[in-house]
């Protein structure tokens, strides 16, 4: 908290020195316009790290698919104004600031979750703001600022759902040191926590020949399943020396792409959770959307169909409706609102089988279709 009161006070005493944005318009084809310096006009303010070294290129297919989906939705009765930072904090929140000065009536962004956290603890936000992230800080945040991005924390929950379903009472958690790691063994253990005689306990990953070999014992038990808070490769290193009559789930970390069959092959009966984009492509919303492209990596895929929910989700914001009533079948997922500022994502289930990928209709049923 500190932290970010001290970038508070170095913003106002930087933006003394009235600094010009730099900021873009998108036109009516979704392109970029130059945008003269002094220009004031209300706009809707798509804030991204395009200048960091670390996210920049996240930050772009992000933007791509952003313009891909005001090419193809309804027109927004503001023009769109793309302001280009760096991922360090203060730069987030000098930017977020001159956007508020420039004219901006909604902000889409910070994509990082540093820079979300900097906005909260800020209080700079007047204007409804979506962020692309979560933040850190567990203060009261700013009544207008809205949660919706790709949090792992949100799918531990849902699969601690998804393992509910299998009459399972004790839950093993195998992770690393990871901070991503700790934080889906949290939520996982939390979730299954809530249910009366719902046991867990929690074992380190490693990969010496020894530590594995005792996973087999570890893990056997008619009531016990297995959550891994693991990547995909650790993951397929581990999953010979677990029981194979146990449920093992995991998270969307696992899924590399459905065309990975060797791959895959190994992590055969994983059970995991991960956006339509990927698992439908029959779904209605990602064949309107589907575009040709050269080939991205999964999660690269993952942050363009966020750019465009994060579009269709700012569409549904500024319409005259009750923010509960959003409800949008996205190619993130069923994206719904959870009090007091969270969108969540509802994800698409799976399991490897063969090296293939068959989605789960619910907790007994596996549908036949494979792909």
């Amino acid at each position: 908290m500190q932290r970010f009161l001290t970038i508070t006070l170095a913003v106002i005493l930087l933006l003394s020195l009235n600094f010009s944005s730099m900021a873009t318009d998108l036109d009516e084809q979704g392109g970029l316009e130059s945008l003269p310096e002094s220009a004031l006009v209300p706009h809707i303010a798509l804030l991204l790290p395009l200048e960091s070294a670390s996210f920049g290129e996240a930050a772009n297919v992000v933007k791509e698919g952003f313009v891909a989906a005001t090419q193809r939705g309804e027109p927004l009765p503001e023009i769109i104004r793309l302001y280009s930072t760096t991922d360090d904090p203060l730069d987030i929140l000098i930017t977020y600031y001159q956007a508020l000065s420039a004219g901006a009536i909604f902000i889409v962004g910070p994509l990082t979750r540093d820079g979300v956290s900097a906005v909260a603890s800020s209080h700079f936000s007047n204007v409804p703001t979506l962020a692309l992230n979560t933040a850190d800080s567990n203060a009261t945040l700013p009544p207008k600022l809205y949660f919706f991005g790709l949090q792992m924390e949100s799918e531990a929950n849902q699969l601690a759902e998804l393992a509910l379903s299998s009459g399972r009472n004790h839950a093993i958690i195998i992770g690393d040191d990871s901070p991503l790691s700790k934080r889906l063994q949290n939520a996982f253990a939390l979730r299954w926590q809530n249910e009366i005689d719902k046991t867990v306990e929690s074992f380190l990953y490693a990969d010496n020949p020894i530590m594995l070999q005792q996973f087999r014992n570890l893990t056997a038990g008619s009531g016990h399943l297995v959550f891994l808070a693991l990547d995909a490769v650790k993951s397929r290193v581990l999953r010979s020396y677990l029981d194979p009559e146990v449920p093992v789930y995991a998270t969307s970390q696992v899924f590399s792409g459905a065309d990975n069959f060797l791959f895959n092959n190994d992590l055969n009966g994983i059970q995991f959770l991960d956006m339509p984009w990927l698992l439908q492509p029959d779904h209605p919303a990602v064949m309107a959307y589907r575009h040709i492209s050269p080939a991205r990596s999964v999660d690269m895929e993952r942050l363009y169909a966020l750019g465009i929910d994060a579009f269709r989700l700012l569409a549904n914001l500024m319409l005259p409706q009750p923010i509960s009533a959003i409800s949008i079948d996205g190619i993130t997922g069923q994206i719904r609102y959870q009090f007091p500022n969270q969108f969540v994502r509802e994800l698409v289930a799976a399991q490897f089988e063969n090296g293939k990928v068959q989605l789960i209709k619910n907790a007994k049923n596996i549908a036949e279709d494979e792909w």
